[in-house]
């Protein structure tokens, strides 16, 4: 039970959604006390269950739909209610986006710790949602998992939260057209070579996950299995693989032994069947080369949108000297690059920076560097004020639970011109701006992009700007 609250868990409601919040649930009010109901919209009437508190908002599930809102249509995905990854389906695009636009202004007026006064002008530094080019299929990354379904056949498909079996899919409407057909021969490979799938529960199996990329604009596509087994008892069994990704026409086909206990392999050791280790991607006109774990982002098409709007918030010149945390494999920065005097990226993930250097050494870019390390680490050390680098503006890809306060405090000691911060939650943005504010830095504005239709994710572009 929360604190304050009367539900208990397991206690049964009746609710009118008035909006939607971050993560993606209804609000209501129940009995003077607000709800957060999972599976519901805004018009709707429900029926739900208490499943947690959380500080002083209770959690609910909604279980029956008693009234329809007016604005719901019939999704496309068949396991839209089970699967949970594109739950807004049931909304009208347009729809969609005006609620994640509301989402911001809401985080930025109630969430931001700051005097009323401040707050009240900041959603009005909100301006009209970026939507995504692509509304369906617009993935390039896809992760399947192998197990038994419900009914004890071995199936692929997605894990449901605290759930032992497998929902076993049969299409999937933001990933490729053609998955369906993917899948149904991925069945019937299992069908044929009856290779036993892992079971979490007792750590036996061969067949773990199946990793699907592809390149949006070039059209390749790997294909990798990831399998618990050492390669001297996996190479028998390497030419079905083969056979099957001959079937699948990839680009890639990759087997990769997966010892640990977690879903993502600690060590990954991949054996390359057919094609070459990664596949090429671009974003704009930069080649970008991505492997089974790269850090791409998984929407192309609205990557090129968060770029375009991160370079024309920087307003940048050729004066300019860039810092850009957390850059990843820096397909961003690389963009970037091309306005400024020299870009310098920092990023904590060694596979990140590896692929970065790659990439800008094979799209032949020279006024770019990058620093491996924690942000909060870097730019106390290698990259303090009166270092090696004068920097003018920076932006940051700021993890989800907002920014660490020392990178905070660092960025402000380097008395950048202009600081954009570029987020995919909202809340802890808003609660990241006081020290910039107090520090004599103004939102000049915030751009939502949509970066996951049908889902409640989606990213703010914030521009800080120094006064005076």
């Amino acid at each position: 039970m929360s604190e304050g609250s009367s539900f208990k868990p397991g206690d049964h409601i009746t609710a009118s959604i008035e909006k939607m919040t971050y993560g993606g649930a209804g609000f209501s009010t129940v009995s003077g006390e607000p709800v957060l109901i999972y599976g519901s919209f805004p018009g709707q009437e429900v029926e739900g269950t208490i499943i947690k508190g959380r500080g002083k908002v209770t959690e609910a599930k909604a279980t029956k739909v008693i009234k329809r809102s007016i604005d719901q249509i019939t999704p496309r995905c068949s396991h839209l209610h089970d699967a949970g990854g594109s739950q807004w389906q049931g909304l009208p695009y347009d729809k969609q986006i005006q609620y994640k636009e509301d989402i911001v202004r809401e985080a930025l007026e109630h969430l931001t710790p700051a005097s009323d006064d401040v707050k009240k002008l900041l959603p009005g530094r909100v301006l009209k949602i970026m939507p995504s080019p692509q509304v369906f299929h617009y993935r390039n990354a896809l992760d399947l998992h192998f197990g038994m379904s419900e009914g004890g056949v071995p199936s692929i498909g997605f894990f449901q939260p605290d759930q032992p079996h497998i929902l076993p899919v049969t299409e999937c409407h933001l990933y490729d057209e053609q998955l369906a057909m993917l899948i149904a021969d991925m069945q019937r490979f299992m069908q044929e070579t009856r290779l036993p799938v892992y079971d979490k529960q007792s750590g036996k199996g061969l067949l773990r996950s199946l990793l699907l990329r592809r390149g949006l604009h070039t059209g390749e596509q790997m294909l990798v299995f990831l399998v618990k087994g050492r390669k001297k008892e996996l190479e028998p069994l390497f030419q079905h693989f083969m056979r099957f990704g001959g079937r699948s026409g990839v680009k890639s086909l990759q087997v990769i032994e997966h010892m640990g206990i977690g879903i993502n392999p600690e060590h990954a050791k991949p054996h390359v069947l057919t094609g070459e280790s990664t596949i090429s991607e671009r974003v704009f006109d930069l080649n970008v080369a991505v492997g089974p774990f790269s850090h791409l982002h998984p929407n192309t098409f609205a990557l090129e949108k968060l770029a375009q709007a991160i370079a024309d918030s920087l307003e940048l010149t050729v004066r300019d000297t860039v810092l850009s945390l957390n850059c990843g494999m820096g397909a961003t920065s690389q963009y970037l690059a091309r306005f400024c005097e020299r870009l310098i990226g920092v990023e904590q993930g060694a596979r990140a920076i590896d692929e970065a250097l790659q990439s800008s050494g094979a799209n032949r870019i020279g006024n770019i560097g990058f620093y491996k390390g924690r942000p909060e680490h870097v730019l106390t050390s290698q990259l303090a004020p009166g270092g090696k680098y004068t920097f003018t503006k920076a932006v940051v890809d700021a993890p989800r639970g907002g920014m660490h306060p020392k990178s905070r405090k660092a960025l402000i000691a380097h008395g950048l011109s202009r600081i954009v911060i570029a987020s995919c939650n909202p809340s802890t943005f808003a609660r990241d701006l006081p020290d910039f504010l107090a520090a004599g830095y103004d939102l000049r504005s915030v751009q939502p992009v949509d970066m996951f239709p049908h889902t409640a994710h989606f990213s703010v572009v914030g521009v800080l700007e120094k006064r005076g």
